[in-house]
């Protein structure tokens, strides 16, 4: 009898064994849920946001609309590089569960489709006068956002961007009024 039990015993362990080599490895634990923005990150994600989506729509209209070559340059520029941001934002919003938006809010889309019926110097001048007034207005968004943020990934989003800004502010500016110096560069002559 001793035989058999050890026999029955032996079946048994190998049964145990057989099933959990099927089983496989056990599967790693899910991932924890995606930390929260504060109120103050959530908002400035949605602004920046806002920003970019406008800021493209309007250069891409220039690709068609413009008639200077430095404008269409300069907003050629404008679509790359607000592209860009757009994509750095939507990976750091999804990061905390965020979405963002994928065209204009219906403000912008206004602007956008006003500027739109223009053409050649007209739209020009339309184009560079906002891209200026939206710069002007992006710029405080991004220097509070990068000195203030509890995420580290918004605080240097929120700083590259700030140059970014200053950049395409000083550029519009430059078109806007060639050969004359601009507001947002100070600097004193010395005699």
């Amino acid at each position: 009898m001793k035989i058999t039990s050890k026999v029955t015993t032996l079946t048994a362990l190998m049964a145990l064994a057989a099933c959990s080599a099927l089983s496989g490895p056990k599967a790693p634990p899910a991932p924890p849920p995606p930390s929260a923005l504060s109120a103050t990150d959530a908002g400035f994600v949605q602004k920046a946001s806002e920003l970019n989506l406008v800021e493209t729509a309007l250069a891409n209209a220039a690709a068609t609309n413009a008639a200077s070559a430095g404008v269409k340059s300069f907003a050629a520029a404008q679509v790359t590089d607000h592209t860009v941001a757009q994509n750095r934002l939507t990976a750091i919003a999804s990061s905390h569960g965020v979405t963002l938006a994928t065209e204009p809010n219906a403000d912008d889309k206004k602007i956008v489709t006003t500027l739109t019926g223009l053409k050649d110097a007209a739209f020009d001048k339309a184009y560079l006068s906002q891209v200026i007034t939206d710069h002007k207005a992006a710029l405080p968004v991004m220097t509070t956002e990068a000195s203030s943020s509890s995420d580290i990934d918004l605080k240097s989003y929120a700083e590259d961007n700030s140059a970014s800004v200053q950049k395409h502010l000083s550029a519009a500016e430059a078109l806007q009024n060639p050969g004359r110096h601009t507001t947002s560069r100070t600097h004193k002559h010395r005699y």
